[in-house]
């Protein structure tokens, strides 16, 4: 059995992550807040969304935290 076998894998994206996305990243910008990349986007809403802890050494994230709670190992 492989290494990526042993790991649990999850979706990070559908239709439904994708939307939250977008509407996340519009409610950071309209604070004056812009996100540098579209992927830091979409794992920020889905641990929104699924309670997951992110450990991040990204300032994106910081922002994620501080105005939508994202959950965050610090």
């Amino acid at each position: 059995m492989s290494a990526v076998g042993q790991l649990e894998q999850k979706t990070l994206c559908g239709p439904a992550i994708a939307a939250k996305a977008a509407e996340n990243y519009r409610m950071l910008r309209r604070k004056g807040i812009t996100v540098r990349g579209t992927i830091d986007a979409i794992i920020a809403t889905w641990c929104i969304e699924n309670g997951a802890y992110l450990l991040h050494n990204d300032r994106d994230f910081d922002r994620f935290a501080e105005h939508l709670a994202l959950p965050v190992w610090t």
